[in-house]
């Protein structure tokens, strides 16, 4: 347990790679695409499923 040690936390946080800005950029549209997607289509389905209950008259 090397890493559990001080010197081994140093060195761990030495290997760690953080995300350049334009990964960082592209990462977060691509999440802000995802969510504006499925929120888009959870609301057409409620709005969908919604007014087929109220054709069939079950609502």
């Amino acid at each position: 347990m090397k890493w559990f040690t001080l010197s081994g936390l140093k060195e761990e946080i030495r290997k760690i790679e953080w995300p350049k800005r334009k990964e960082n950029v592209s990462n977060t549209f691509t999440v802000l695409a995802f969510v504006g997607f499925f929120a888009v289509f959870f609301i057409a389905a409620e709005f969908l499923i919604s007014a087929f209950l109220k054709v069939v008259g079950a609502f």
